[in-house]
């Protein structure tokens, strides 16, 4: 087994067989952090390609102690950050509730540490929080969320109004919002989680 400090000074000097190693190691983990923020296939395989190149461009810059995982959890964080940051601007004036959870998503990305545990936890806690939703407003959270599903689809589906849909939503964001507001604003993990 490769040791970290073993890792850093080989990659320093340019070993791409441990390159590798690390590309193999962090990868699905960058990966779902970003998707669960973003989730868009192609924004997410760029996110996490320029985060390996950005550790391959500065490796001979590393400290022999450097966290290898953290420093690609923070470039994918604030690589993320960017994204949303630009589709908050885009659907500001369009949709406001899609630009609220985007605010939400954008403020609690950027309030994160660099701790991939961190996220962890927050990740469950969100879950937890979704699970306590009243049982109609969670199954249309849910199809919104993590189906991708309009709120016409939803509404055909369940075979009730869109304004219908339309209260369950609000409804799920304020307790969600309520019930993670030491978090906040943590909402915006709602709408990613469960991978």
């Amino acid at each position: 087994m490769v040791t970290s400090g073993e890792i850093i000074m080989r990659l320093s000097q340019g070993d791409k067989s441990v390159f590798n190693i690390v590309f193999d190691q962090y990868y699905e983990m960058l990966y779902h952090l970003s998707y669960q923020y973003l989730c868009n296939e192609a924004e997410v395989k760029e996110i996490v390609q320029d985060s390996f190149t950005k550790l391959w461009e500065v490796r001979s810059d590393l400290a022999p102690n450097s966290n290898i995982r953290n420093f690609l959890f923070t470039i994918t964080k604030n690589n993320c950050l960017n994204v949303l940051k630009r589709r908050q601007f885009l659907i500001k004036e369009h949709e406001k509730i899609k630009w609220m959870e985007m605010h939400y998503a954008y403020e609690s990305l950027s309030r994160m540490g660099s701790d991939y545990m961190e996220f962890e936890e927050l990740k469950e806690r969100v879950e937890r929080a979704i699970q306590r939703l009243p049982e109609h407003c969670q199954k249309v959270f849910l199809m919104s969320r993590f189906e991708d599903k309009k709120n016409k689809e939803i509404a055909d589906e369940l075979n009730i109004s869109i304004k219908t849909v339309e209260a369950h939503l609000t409804k799920a964001l304020k307790l969600l919002r309520s019930d993670l507001k030491d978090l906040l604003p943590t909402i915006a993990v709602i709408t990613t989680l469960l991978s």
